[in-house]
């Protein structure tokens, strides 16, 4: 992405920034992008909540 779709990017959010803050938020985007990846990876079907959680019956 390069900068001129990220200030568009970011205009349309409504937040008010000045150029140098665009581009501070522009040299973090792709730091920002590798920690979203690691984050939210498709997950197997067995890792589902409720087919792991075994309740506790009394």
């Amino acid at each position: 992405m390069d900068k001129d779709i990220f200030s568009t990017l970011v205009d349309r959010t409504g937040l008010t920034l000045t150029d140098g803050q665009k581009a501070v938020l522009f040299a973090a985007f792709p730091m920002f992008q590798a920690m979203i990846a690691r984050a939210t990876p498709a997950m197997p079907r067995e890792a589902e909540p409720s087919l792991i959680f075994l309740p506790e019956v009394k």
